[in-house]
């Protein structure tokens, strides 16, 4: 069985590494070379394998088959779909997921089933289960794909989602067809009006359901940075305790009832319909369903009288979890849940902790907190790759806060819960309940906000020492030092001349990356450590580019402070994100063409250098009080001397002012150019090509944009005067590599290439 499972699981995760989906006929080989050996020599390893890997592409195939029914240009149809998601009616949502039912178009033909995250503005009440005819506008999804950030299409791939929509506004009305809700949804509003004058509402329904819309950024700061995350929602541990509710339930019930063999395993059923139901609320979300899968094979285990070993059951959870849903390693969760699972396992099976029953009760007591120390040390050096992988840094404050905060929460929080919801249909005694679970919250969120600032963001260099990290801590009690010793000193002195070597290869003078932002701009030019940004993207809501997208970059290089900002134009998809980015790394030099309080003025004639590097501005003539496409800081950007590549940061200049500028006197080749106001027409005028002369043109652009950039014409031009074209639009980031004579790029969408990244994209 081990064999097995083992087997099964590795080829389960073998899709992490497929660029393209291999064909059927191409698994065949495998498979045969399974049979064979499976027959010859009785080993199910190989076709194990093999199978696992055929279940796992015919899953992806369908997949990708769904998402290539999805028009690849927005298009305007009609569709009835159920509502997926779980709503609290006081919490407006305006992105939600539903399931297609039915197609009213000629035009596109559904592989059914699908399922889109649907956008709509101000809707009505909505309710899980409902179903509605809605017209909507279509399109496949295209992430932002940098270096570091969120991942869109990952995202989407991990909830098994296909495109998205949004809801139009015209002359055709949203028709709800059915106002069935589902039994949760109507749990939730049985229990909404109990929970809508406590203080921590949000919490408490998170906890109870899973619903997490209504926890604002605030609150994910402070979970993030106390390490609390894992708790305030509902995890394996949640369902843990369930199970342990409905166990004590069910002997209770068991004393009561005739002592026959009819009610011997009644605790053990209670106690996994708990589990069940909790589940259940959650949505069958990834921990609940890890939890819950381990709390049934334990208890079919006890029924049958069949012993495993905790590490069997674990590996039997992970096995089933991949079968079930092959896309949920492609998650945090995933890694996070049974990564945590794992480590605490075998800290147990190494436990030499003392036999406490002949020890007096304070050292025992002792003994138990050195024990949660120690699991909550070794939780956090070895959970260390993964959350680095995952969220780019981790909480210093996390050892201490869940030393205090899972214990809380698991007495005394939790319970409460449980019975809130079990009554929620005699309202004074849930009342009650939601009241004190209210009160036992603030403890341990006051624990979180004091814990605020304790994040630290971790860069890719430290990638390597994270693992070798990991693996002593792993390897250490294996093979104690004492006899070991001469296997430890050469693998340090491997890691020192592997570093030595790395630290002393030659280094590119500088480089230039323009972010994929989507509709807007914000480019990090780099040098020894140190950056300097143009431009700093849009911002929404709570939300900014800059915060989402350049400080996950940033802390991924390792860079901790900016050095300088320049902000082209006015305008807020180039810089929407100032404020946030100004706030947090406080650059020194600032510059902008319109009138900003402490900012320097970006005019013709002004110039500065950074890092060896020469900064000379342009245009505009003069800054005014807001600065609009024609008043754009364009500034041209190459070694001191004239030495090396040369770039023009164009910003979102026009063509009129392109025509004022070129009538100065001065030198305007450049090697490269940032393709002025994103490809429209208004400018790249065929006289700036000329004299700029540029070899590359760099566009940001953001992919279904409602302005349908960049404008064919003007790619044209600058194909027809051979000029190599990028855009982020199919490339994602774009970083540019400067050499003494030379420069190279690289595209962030074909380097970072899996099987489920859009590959139409990359052929346009």
């Amino acid at each position: 069985m081990v064999q097995i499972f083992i087997a099964s699981i590795s080829g389960f995760l073998s899709l992490h590494f497929f660029n393209i989906l291999p064909p059927y006929w191409y698994l065949l080989l495998p498979i045969s070379v399974g049979v064979i050996i499976f027959i010859v020599c009785r080993n199910v390893i190989v076709i194990c394998f093999s199978l696992a890997i055929l279940w796992v592409v015919f899953d992806a195939n369908q997949y990708i088959n769904n998402i290539d029914s999805i028009p690849k240009n927005r298009t305007n149809i009609t569709i009835d779909v159920s509502v997926s998601t779980l709503f609290n009616e006081n919490i407006p949502v305006e992105n939600f997921e539903v399931k297609v039912l039915n197609l009213h178009s000629a035009n596109v033909d559904f592989v059914f089933p699908i399922r889109l995250m649907v956008m709509w503005k101000d809707p009505p009440q909505l309710k899980q289960g409902q179903v509605w005819r809605l017209p909507v506008r279509i399109s496949r999804i295209v992430g932002r794909v940098n270096q570091a950030g969120f991942d869109g299409e990952q995202y989407a791939l991990s909830r098994g989602i296909h495109g998205r929509a949004v809801v139009n506004s015209g002359n055709v009305i949203p028709i709800r067809i059915s106002s069935s809700t589902s039994l949760r949804q109507q749990w939730l509003d049985q229990i909404t009006p109990l929970l809508k004058n406590r203080d921590n509402q949000s919490y408490l329904t998170a906890l109870t359901f899973g619903l997490r819309d209504g926890l604002k950024a605030q609150d994910w700061v402070y979970l993030r940075d106390s390490g609390l995350a894992h708790l305030l929602a509902i995890s394996g541990l949640h369902i843990g305790l369930a199970m342990l509710m409905g166990w004590w339930l069910g002997y209770v019930l068991r004393l009561c009832l005739p002592q026959t063999h009819y009610w011997l395993w009644l605790p053990l059923l209670s106690g996994l319909a708990f589990a069940l139901g909790y589940a259940w609320l959650a949505g069958f979300s990834l921990p609940t369903l890890r939890a819950l899968l381990m709390c049934l094979i334990v208890g079919i285990l006890r029924i049958t009288a069949i012993y495993w070993l905790p590490w069997q059951v674990v590996l039997v959870t992970v096995g089933i979890c991949l079968l079930w849903q092959p896309f949920v390693s492609y998650s945090a969760g995933f890694w996070l849940s049974f990564g945590a699972v794992i480590i605490f396992l075998a800290l147990m099976m190494t436990d030499d902790t003392p036999d406490l029953v002949a020890l007096p009760w304070y050292h025992r007591g002792y003994q138990k907190i050195k024990y949660l120390c120690k699991l909550q040390g070794y939780l956090l050096l070895l959970m260390l790759p993964m959350q680095w992988w995952w969220f780019g840094g981790v909480s210093l404050a996390a050892p201490l806060t869940n030393l205090v905060a899972v214990p809380w929460v698991s007495i005394i929080t939790v319970p409460l819960v449980l019975i809130g919801v079990i009554t929620s249909w005699w309202p004074w005694l849930s009342s009650w309940c939601w009241l004190l679970a209210d009160l036992s919250l603030n403890p341990i969120l006051n624990v979180a906000a004091w814990s605020h600032g304790a994040w630290m963001m971790l860069p890719a260099a430290i990638t390597s020492w994270l693992v070798i990290g990991a693996i002593t801590i792993v390897v250490w009690p294996l093979l104690p030092l004492r006899f070991f010793r001469w296997l430890y000193c050469s693998v340090i002195f491997i890691v020192v001349s592997w570093r030595w070597e790395n630290n002393h290869h030659q280094q590119p003078q500088w480089t230039l990356s323009v972010l994929d932002v989507g509709h807007g701009l914000a480019i990090l030019i780099e040098k020894q450590q140190r950056v300097f940004i143009y431009d700093t993207g849009n911002s929404w809501n709570e939300n900014s580019i800059a915060k989402s997208v350049i400080t996950p970059i940033l802390a991924y290089k390792g860079i901790t402070a900016v050095d300088g900002v320049i902000l082209s134009h006015a305008d807020s998809d180039h810089a929407g994100g100032s404020e946030y980015l100004i706030q947090r790394y406080q650059p020194i030099a600032k510059y902008s063409s319109d009138q900003r309080a402490e900012f320097s003025e970006c005019v013709i004639g002004q110039a500065w250098q950074w890092q060896g590097l020469d900064f000379v501005v342009k245009w505009p003539p003069k800054v005014t009080a807001r600065a609009t496409n024609s008043d754009s800081c364009v500034i041209r950007v190459q070694t001191i001397g004239g030495q090396g590549p040369s770039i023009l940061l164009t910003g979102d200049i026009d063509a009129k002012s392109e025509l004022v500028m070129l009538m100065q006197t001065q030198a305007w080749q450049a090697d490269i150019i940032i393709v002025p106001h994103h490809g429209s027409n208004t400018s790249s005028t065929q006289t700036l090509l000329s004299a700029i002369q540029p070899s590359l043109a760099v566009a940001s652009i953001g992919h279904f944009n409602p302005w349908e950039l960049p404008s064919q014409m003007v790619k044209k031009r600058y194909q027809d005067n051979h000029i190599a074209w990028l855009s982020t639009q199919d490339s994602g980031q774009i970083t540019i590599t400067m050499t003494e004579d030379d420069y190279s790029f690289k595209r962030q969408r074909n380097y970072s290439q899996q099987w489920y990244r859009p590959k139409w994209l990359t052929k346009q």
